[in-house]
């Protein structure tokens, strides 16, 4: 796994209840460890995403929102 997808997962389970997966794999993947497929779509369901954006940032339009950063489509 990437850095970059490693840094998109561990930000999804940031935002996914902390019950989407079990906590030994939670731990896992905070620690870097590539998520299973079935994993890596509750863990992007949970957090608003798709699967193909966490493993490859693409497309950008379903790019985690954090609380800080601004919709694309405000003024």
């Amino acid at each position: 796994m990437t850095d970059t997808m490693a840094a998109r997962v561990r930000l999804a389970l940031t935002i996914a209840r902390p019950d989407i997966i079990p906590a030994r794999f939670r731990d896992a993947y905070q620690r870097g460890g590539t998520p299973t497929s079935t994993h890596l779509v509750a863990i992007a369901s949970a957090a608003g995403t798709t699967p193909i954006w966490l493993m490859t940032g693409w497309p950008a339009s379903h790019a985690i929102r954090t609380a800080e950063e601004p919709s694309p489509c405000e003024p």
